[in-house]
């Protein structure tokens, strides 16, 4: 038998509680509102939904999940968190239950909008396959995902709208300076514009290690902070005066790049960082 502190009662079907660790959650059942008081016990039911821990220190937040959880179905919230797990899993960053409120609204009207032949054209989606693969490969796995829930064929475009709300979601979690989905394309852009120019030659989105550099220059938007100092060891340095010598245009490509994401982003290359983004380089032209 589990029984759950309530803190607030949100709607007649959700609950916000504390579990025994102390850690706050929302319950979902049919009816678990009804009577319910906040500082009273509840015991959970076999066929309630527990959600993972949220963010109840966040009013904001608390309030959004009171409002959409009146307008949509709870199992649209537990396809969400699904694709949030799935995300986890695959991309580098620890996205937190910020994501679940915005990602589920995007996906039930979505759906929506299938129902009534609203589809939306998504403008970015050549730059997100080409860009952000980590983020569109779970966007085409949700995507699915989303068609077996729902029985609507969920066009590539939507898949594109949720790997946005991926990236969006690791800017905010990001030390950067970068502010935007926006800015953080206009400056991938860029950085690609550079290494095709460098090299005299465009490179397959399908390119693995072309993908595998664009993940890397994503790391170091992602995490850039004017404020830290990054060290390098002695054998890094040593290293990539060795690689400069022997790769010129790899190395005249690497400076462009570094010079232009030091003045954008405010971050301070180590040798570490530019010997990394030096072998990289290297890897697409072998």
């Amino acid at each position: 038998m589990i029984i759950l502190l309530i803190l607030q009662v949100l709607n007649n079907n959700v609950l916000l509680v504390e579990d025994e660790q102390g850690q706050e959650r929302i319950v979902w059942g049919r009816g678990i509102g009804f009577h319910a008081k906040k500082g009273l016990g509840y015991q959970v039911q076999p066929e309630d939904k527990i959600f993972s821990e949220v963010p109840a220190d966040d009013e904001q937040w608390v309030d959004s999940f009171k409002e959409l959880s009146s307008k949509i179905p709870h199992e649209y919230f537990e396809l969400t968190e699904k694709i949030i797990q799935l995300a986890r899993a695959q991309v580098d960053t620890e996205f937190d239950q910020h994501m679940l409120i915005p990602l589920t609204d995007h996906i039930f009207f979505a759906v929506e909008r299938f129902k009534m032949n609203l589809d939306l054209n998504n403008p970015m989606l050549f730059d997100l396959q080409r860009f952000f693969t980590q983020e569109y490969a779970v966007g085409q796995q949700a995507q699915q995902m989303i068609h077996d829930f729902s029985g609507v064929p969920i066009s590539d475009d939507e898949a594109g709208f949720i790997a946005i709300h991926l990236v969006e979601h690791e800017i905010t979690q990001s030390t950067s300076r970068i502010s935007n989905f926006s800015n953080f394309l206009e400056i991938t852009t860029e950085v690609n514009d550079i290494i095709q120019t460098s090299f005299g030659k465009s490179f397959s989105g399908d390119d693995v290690s072309m993908n595998r550099l664009m993940t890397h220059i994503h790391f170091l938007i992602i995490r850039a902070n004017s404020h830290s100092e990054k060290t390098s060891s002695p054998e890094d340095t040593e290293l990539l005066h060795r690689l400069m010598f022997h790769h010129a245009k790899a190395t005249w490509c690497m400076k462009r790049i570094v010079k232009y994401l030091s003045a954008k982003i405010d971050y301070r290359f180590s040798d570490g960082d530019k010997l990394y983004l030096l072998i990289h380089l290297i890897h697409i032209t072998e």
